[in-house]
This record gives structure tokens, C-alpha cells and sequence, in this order.
């Protein structure tokens, strides 16, 4: 796929809690069940640090993750000293559980449960290249509830991304870019990085690995992860790309998204 604009660099939460689960985290027992379990603000990337209040006179803790409100619970981590663990290198968002244990003595029931899910914006949002019919939105912004589309050529909308065509009009061509918000010729947004969608659950942590200033959208792409300037970070997934029926050579790109408002990288797999 032909990236334009290229960058590469080097090294760089809206969470919610539950109650404890119905379905058990592994084994059972008779020990008291661990309460304050929370996502530390200290999480990035891919690593989620997690904390919770101590059980009197047990051995250690398990920690639990799954992916979906409906899967099924794996051992993550086991803490033999402290309150307080990190799942490294997770590869999805998902859930949190906790249980203490004294020999194959358990916890009873399950701590509260706690999440590391992004915002899903669900709605379908649809931007279109500088060949599309006058008055078409072209940029778009990504917001934590909701997103905007608008005029990138625009001085007083001030987009994340716009699509652009920079090749010479061609009937049937769906090729189109993604700009990074202040990019010539319609720069007056904001800057956005883009990086290639190696997999669905997470990206990774600015400024490590490889991002991109102009992403090349072919109609066979559905999701491509983003970097934004205010530091969240954005999947857009179930990416459409097609004709604009209004115009001969136009290209329109739909698409809806997540957003995870705090330093993690990880999503869904949407």
C-alpha cells in the first residue's frame, strides 16, 4: 500500500467500573472477596496497571482478564507481594477481575470489575475528497461522545483529518488519502498520525514504531489507528470506501470509530 508523508519515530481513560461478576474468575473458595480494584492512572500503551485494598493473612492475588462482557476469564497475572499488579502487553481492551488466595484457597466470589474499553462512536460518518461535489463535508473531527465533520478548506474548522486526492481525476479510481488535519493545502486543523492496522486490538504508543502524516485508503482497508494532537487515540473501523454518485470522479469514505481518551492503545475488536 503506497503511504504518503511518511514518519517514522522512535519511543513514546475513561474507565469504567462494574460490580462483581455473576460468572466466577477460575477457582473458588471461602476467603473474603477483594473490593476496590481500580485501573491506574499510570497505564499506557499496552500495559494496565491495576491496584486494590489487601486481604488479611493470604498468600497472594490473581488477576483476570477477558475480553468481552460474555468471555471467558483468564489467568493473567499472579501477585505474591503487594496490592497491585500490571497486565503487560495486552493485546485488546477488555475487563478486570481480582481474587485472593491462601494455598488452593479462593476468594468466594469475584472482586468488582473494571474496564479498559475506549468510547465507541458508532454512528457512521461519511467524508469526501476535493473531487466530490461543492459543499460535501471533506474534514472531520474526532470527539469523545461524538465526531463533526466539516469543511477542511475551511479556516474556521479546525479538522483532525480530511480525505484528499492528489492524482489526476480518474472515473472508478477509489484510491484516497487521509491528511493529517495541517497539511497542505487545506492545513489549518489540527496534526494527526496515522499508523498501518496490523492487527484490531491496539496500536502502538506514540511516538514508538511507525506513523504517518497521509494514509492511502484502497476500497479492501476497514480500519486504520490514529494519534491525535490533544494525546487520544482513535480506531476507525468498517471504513467504506466508494463513488461519489454526484460527481464523476469524486470519492467518499465512511466509517465510525473508537477513542480512548486516556494513554492506552487498545480497542475492541471491532
Amino acid at each position: 500500500m503506497k503511504k504518503l508523508g511518511l514518519i517514522v519515530l522512535v519511543a513514546g481513560i475513561v474507565l469504567m467500573a462494574g460490580c462483581a461478576g455473576d460468572d466466577p474468575a477460575g477457582p473458588s473458595g471461602t476467603l473474603p472477596a477483594v473490593t476496590g480494584l481500580a485501573i491506574g492512572t499510570s497505564s499506557a500503551g499496552r500495559n494496565v496497571d491495576l491496584s486494590w485494598n489487601a486481604v488479611d493473612d493470604v498468600d497472594g492475588y490473581k488477576i483476570y482478564f477477558r475480553a468481552s462482557s460474555t468471555g471467558a476469564w483468564t489467568d493473567s497475572v499472579d501477585v505474591t507481594s503487594g496490592t497491585s499488579g500490571q497486565h503487560a502487553n495486552a493485546t485488546s481492551a477488555g475487563y478486570y477481575t481480582v481474587k485472593a488466595y491462601e494455598g488452593n484457597n479462593y476468594s468466594e466470589n469475584n472482586s468488582n470489575i473494571v474496564n479498559t474499553l475506549p468510547t465507541d462512536v458508532s454512528t457512521t460518518y461519511t467524508i469526501y475528497d476535493n473531487y466530490s461535489a461543492v459543499g460535501q463535508p471533506s474534514g472531520f473531527i474526532f470527539g469523545t461522545t461524538a465526531g463533526q465533520t466539516g469543511s477542511a478548506s475551511s479556516g474556521s474548522f479546525e479538522q483532525d483529518i480530511y480525505a484528499f486526492d492528489e492524482d489526476a481525476p480518474i472515473l472508478g479510481d477509489l484510491t484516497v488519502r487521509l491528511y493529517t488535519g495541517d497539511k497542505a493545502p487545506f492545513g489549518t486543523g489540527k496534526t494527526t498520525y496515522m499508523a498501518e492496522p496490523d492487527n484490531t486490538g491496539y496500536c502502538d504508543l506514540y511516538p514508538t514504531g511507525t506513523w504517518h502524516s497521509a494514509y492511502s485508503l484502497n476500497a479492501g482497508d476497514v480500519r486504520v489507528f490514529l494519534y491525535l494532537e490533544n494525546g487520544h487515540y482513535v480506531k476507525m473501523y468498517n471504513i467504506v470506501v466508494t463513488e461519489d454518485t454526484e460527481t464523476a470522479n469524486g470519492t467518499k469514505v465512511s466509517f465510525s470509530y473508537e477513542i480512548q481518551t486516556g494513554g492506552l492503545t487498545l480497542f475492541t475488536s471491532n
